[in-house]
């Protein structure tokens, strides 16, 4: 290997840690607090807000989340694991599993959907804000 593909792994690795000491703080946090949902989702919150603050720049995670984004399969491996340990359920109770799964998946699909719709929209605004103000800038300059 050479020295920047070595340097890029290692940049990768400490990366991937960063973001699985952040996820396992907020574990850690989330059940301290009997949260009603995930650690996960407390850190995907705390991410977002150190992202937005500006105090985690998107360039000190980006080569660790596009890893794990892109390995994102191997993480479904003890799901299809469980599965097949719990045939028994999955004949008594299948439809009602599979219809929770697929309501929780359209929800979620639709929640996405409409907060990036949101937040284009808002960002379009913004710059549109922007540059009618340098325009309203330039024509009150005398010329």
């Amino acid at each position: 290997m050479k020295t920047s593909s070595v340097s890029r792994f290692v940049y990768t690795v400490l990366q991937i840690a960063l973001l699985i000491a952040i996820w396992y703080a907020c574990d850690r946090i989330a059940a301290w607090l009997h949260l009603p949902f995930s650690g996960g989702v407390v850190g995907l919150l705390v991410m977002v807000a150190l992202l937005l603050a500006g105090v985690v720049r998107p360039s000190v995670v980006d080569h660790g989340a596009e890893w794990l984004l892109s390995n994102m399969l191997l993480f479904f491996i003890p799901l299809i694991v469980s599965v097949v340990q719990f045939t028994a359920l999955l004949e008594r109770e299948g439809v009602r599993l599979f219809a929770a799964i697929g309501i929780g998946f359209i929800s979620v699909l639709l929640a996405t959907a409409l907060t990036v719709e949101w937040v284009c929209k808002f960002e379009r605004r913004v710059r549109l804000r922007k540059l009618r103000g340098v325009r309203q800038i330039r024509q009150e300059q005398p010329a």
